[in-house]
């Protein structure tokens, strides 16, 4: 596997406009959860970076799935996270910059600032153009900056403006997050050590069934739980009762059942409704009645699982074992990730990804203990599913084949413009959006600090 381009000495960045792609992408509404906050906290390494280098740091994130500009999707509803985490201002520039005066303004903002300033641009998805990699959205943005850096590993899976267009227009690198991902991902592609154990758990086989037909080239043992196990079972003629079932992945799982390396739960947890208050019962896989739901995996199961993940070399572990979110069902998950993670760090390499599966992580309480944990989610799925090639990172490996306009007319500093700059971001923090952000007090006497600056 070819290296990432990275940032380097040699790269003088000082007074550099960088643009820089996160994943910022979590849930505002309410009180942000561990797993979404991780998002930011694993980036501020890459700011602060960037920051000693005098770059000014422009960054780049998407924001649910808009369908027009959306005020509860704007970005300057991330700022008091952003503040708060990176311990200084942020400045948000929530102008049009697919217009020439919306452009023009943004311009004015970077040209008044100073070596080491962060600003926030709007959501991405804002732009039409955004999710169709339109070649004149992409240069807008790369008319901006002298650099690129992508840090959102979670992105790159999309062949997106943001991702996969603009460093077709300026000199580009990969931040640390996208290539410590990358090369813990890429372990599993690099002739691991063997046993290689991966448990691949979730709702849908269908959106998983090409990273299972890559993982049962490498893997010794396939481990299947979750939902997507149910098209198995009914494959073998077993009853699943009321469970939850892709009927169109039932042609898939035939196929794949004749792979001997692919192993099912041998019992399951079931109640005749899930949620939090139900007292589940283990059943055998032959033995679920018409009115049982299956919750979770089976006792045995997890004896079964958690000795073949005792002998294992490298393990990957993506997707919940049963209806994690209830407590009643999530013990199989939380007990399968445990014996990960004891297994992990030394004894074994263990790789632990996708957006469902993060939050049961950060639950088993040893976290730390798994050698990396990716927030990749679809990312790392069809990372490993097309052995390595992504639209973010394939863009990386390619030299930028024109110059933007920002890297070769550079623009001369304004000199009164600085004070527009420091209203303009005291305008912004007033915005009823932002007061409406229910953050944590530390994120709160974080953002009183950084005005007080």
């Amino acid at each position: 596997m070819k290296e990432l381009p990275v940032l380097n000495s040699r790269v003088a960045l000082r007074g550099k406009k960088v643009l820089l792609r996160l994943d910022w992408n979590i849930p505002i509404k309410g009180t942000p959860k561990e797993e979404d906050l991780a998002k930011i906290e694993n980036s501020v390494k890459t700011v602060h970076d960037l920051q000693k280098k005098g770059a000014v740091v422009v960054i780049l994130t998407h924001l649910g799935r808009p369908v027009k500009r959306e005020k509860e999707l704007s970005t300057v509803r991330l700022l008091p996270l952003a503040e708060a985490y990176l311990d200084c201002p942020v400045m948000f520039c929530g102008e049009d910059i697919f217009t020439e005066e919306g452009r023009s303004m943004v311009k004015d903002s970077l040209q008044a600032s100073r070596p080491g300033d962060v600003l926030l641009l709007e959501n991405v998805r804002f732009y039409a153009g955004e999710e169709k990699n339109d070649k004149k959205l992409s240069q807008a943005y790369a008319d901006l900056a002298d650099y690129y850096v992508n840090d959102a590993f979670a992105a790159c899976h999309r062949a997106h403006s943001s991702v996969a267009g603009i460093p077709a227009y300026l000199p580009h690198f990969a931040g640390s997050q996208l290539t410590a991902e990358v090369a813990a991902a890429g372990y599993l592609l690099r002739r691991p050590k063997k046993p290689l154990v991966a448990i691949i758990g979730g709702a849908k086989l269908s959106t998983k069934i090409p990273v299972v037909k890559s993982l049962l080239k490498v893997a010794d043992h396939v481990l299947i739980g979750g939902a997507m196990a149910h098209p198995f079972l009914v494959a073998q003629n077993f009853k699943i009762g009321k469970s939850l079932m892709e009927k169109q992945s039932l042609s898939q799982a035939k196929l794949l059942l004749k792979n001997k390396k692919i192993m099912l739960p041998v019992d399951f947890l079931v109640a005749d409704k899930i949620n939090d208050q139900v007292k589940p019962k283990c059943v055998p896989v032959n033995q679920i009645k018409a009115k049982d739901m299956i919750g979770d995996i089976g006792t045995q199961t997890m004896r079964q699982w958690s000795a073949l993940i005792n002998k294992a070399q490298t393990i990957l572990w993506n997707g919940p074992l049963g209806v994690a979110e209830y407590e009643p069902f999530a013990f199989g998950s939380l007990l399968i990730g445990r014996a990960v993670a004891a297994r992990s760090k030394g004894k074994a390499y263990g790789l632990v990804g996708g957006g469902d599966t993060v939050p049961v992580a950060l639950q088993t309480g040893m976290s730390q203990w798994f050698d990396h944990i990716s927030m990749g989610g679809g990312a790392l799925l069809e990372f490993i599913a097309n052995n390595g090639k992504l639209p973010g990172i394939e863009a990386l490996y390619r030299p930028a084949s024109q110059s933007s306009s920002a890297s070769s007319n550079k623009p001369k500093r304004m000199k009164i413009s600085r004070k527009v700059f420091k209203l303009k971001n005291q305008a912004v923090k007033k915005l009823k959006a932002v007061k409406k952000l229910n953050i944590k007090s530390k994120s709160k006497s974080k953002t009183a600090k950084s005005k007080k600056k």
